[in-house]
């Protein structure tokens, strides 16, 4: 059975182009539709029951993020070398260590516990890479959200889903020790502080999952050579 085959319409009332959206958007980033994977847009029209003309507006959508069209080459869910995940986390860096602070400086008591009790759920389900990764996603928006800053929130969410598929993939696990660090921070109301733990988290996560990846392309060398 191909991955392709495991597409399910979301549960919430949308056109048929927006729910296609969904679907395609949960399996790339579920690591079911793989980073390079070709889609035929046949199969997944059949497999998510739409006409071409819905899936095509999908995947427009999607184009230029986690998918890629090319007119005379087809379509294929989006790859990112080293280089390109360097470069995304360069940028989260400093977009939601910034976010980060400004969140925390002004959270009430009602929205610190709420945050609270997300990371402690996060943390959780932490053992189960797809679960982990839409908790995770869960928190930093709800989090990124008391910035008020939409604009950078909404990128921050783009950059994540673009990366954090690799790690879903990679079952690269995330620092408790870290979560646990943030959540006295947001408990304090320590901006300064949540800000220094949001950017060495990264960092660490950055380092993980390129030595992941830089392990598995040794590994894929070394049986061609063997072959």
């Amino acid at each position: 059975m191909s991955p392709a085959s495991n597409l399910t319409w979301s549960a919430e009332p949308l056109s048929a182009e927006e729910a296609a959206t969904v679907s395609i958007r949960d399996a790339i980033l579920s690591g079911r539709l793989i980073p390079g994977q070709r889609l035929a847009q046949a199969e997944l029209a059949a497999q998510l029951g739409v006409s071409r003309i819905p899936l095509r507006d999908a995947l427009r959508r999607l184009d230029g993020d986690l998918v890629t069209i090319d007119g005379r080459r087809g379509c294929w869910v989006t790859s990112l070398g080293i280089g390109e995940i360097e470069e995304i986390y360069e940028i989260r860096i400093v977009l939601e260590s910034r976010c980060a602070s400004l969140a925390v400086a002004g959270l009430s008591d009602e929205e610190a516990q709420h945050l609270f009790g997300l990371s402690e759920q996060m943390d959780l389900m932490q053992s189960d890479a797809r679960s982990g990764y839409s908790t995770r996603r869960a928190f930093y928006a709800e989090l990124y959200s008391h910035a008020n800053r939409p604009r950078m929130r909404g990128l921050i969410l783009q950059l994540r889903d673009n990366v954090g598929r690799y790690h879903v993939l990679k079952d690269v696990r995330h620092s408790v020790d870290a979560h646990e660090q943030l959540r006295c921070h947001i408990m304090d109301r320590n901006p300064d502080g949540a800000a220094k733990v949001v950017v060495a988290h990264l960092e660490e996560a950055r380092d993980d999952l390129l030595t992941t990846m830089n392990q598995d392309d040794d590994v894929a060398v070394l049986a061609t050579e063997e072959s």
